[in-house]
């Protein structure tokens, strides 16, 4: 059972037992999946700053940080991302705390591999199917906002999730200047932070034109704009 789509999706497994973490990993490359593994909520953050990720598989039972207290702390800062909660405990409690907290799907430990790809497909068809394809173009560069994809002509740019964040915050504010604070708020970062200017640093070097200057201006005393000449394309 194969996702039929041409886009590799890459996957976020995230469990703390060894055996479990690489058999999902195995079985998933098997089905064509892009797949990082994180065996603490911690790992998994690390990833989350430099990776993009088109769903999470995340345990609840965990050391230190539990899948419910991850789940509510990511939901703050992204809403997008499917997660399919794993569980050893069928506890019908728990359950509805999980689909509260903003989990998209659970799954009873031990599972059939096979049930953990459809549900899989089942979370990621929505996004294939039924999102509007929503285009920000600047020059020769295209950000799709629903796959956080940046391609300059047909060749696709690495971004980190913070950097994705940005430019889909300031693509859907093209030609307006916005503060340091309002990005910091929607990194949920601390406001007055210096780590916006490093994230805004690297991604204008990412996005350079040709004569090396770049779309992403610095508007002295009022922030950043993403510059362009053309609008959101549906």
């Amino acid at each position: 059972m194969r996702l039929d789509y041409k886009k590799k999706y890459h996957i976020l497994c995230i469990d703390d037992d060894d055996k479990i973490r690489k058999l999902i990993s195995k079985f998933l490359h098997k089905n064509n999946f892009l797949v990082s593994a994180a065996a603490s909520a911690f790992e998994a953050k690390v990833l989350l700053d430099f990776y993009i990720y088109d769903l999470i598989i995340l345990d609840i039972m965990m050391p230190h940080t539990d899948g419910i207290e991850f789940l509510e702390s990511f939901r703050k800062k992204d809403v997008r991302i499917p997660i399919l909660m794993l569980s050893a405990l069928d506890n019908i409690e728990k359950k509805i705390r999980t689909y509260k907290k903003g989990c998209d799907d659970y799954l009873i430990k031990p599972f059939e591999p096979l049930e953990l790809i459809l549900r899989i497909n089942k979370l990621l068809s929505p996004r294939v199917n039924f999102k509007i394809n929503q285009k920000i173009v600047f020059g020769d560069f295209e950000f799709d906002s629903n796959l956080q994809e940046l391609r300059n002509k047909d060749k696709l740019i690495k971004l980190t999730y913070k950097e994705s964040m940005i430019l889909d915050f300031l693509g859907k504010n093209l030609n307006k200047a916005i503060g340091r604070n309002d990005i910091a708020k929607f990194l949920k970062i601390k406001e007055n932070s210096r780590s916006v200017d490093v994230f805004i640093t690297r991604l204008r070097k990412k996005i350079e034109n040709i004569d090396g200057s770049s779309f992403l201006k610095t508007i002295r005393g009022k922030g950043y704009m993403l510059k362009s000449d053309y609008e959101i394309k549906n």
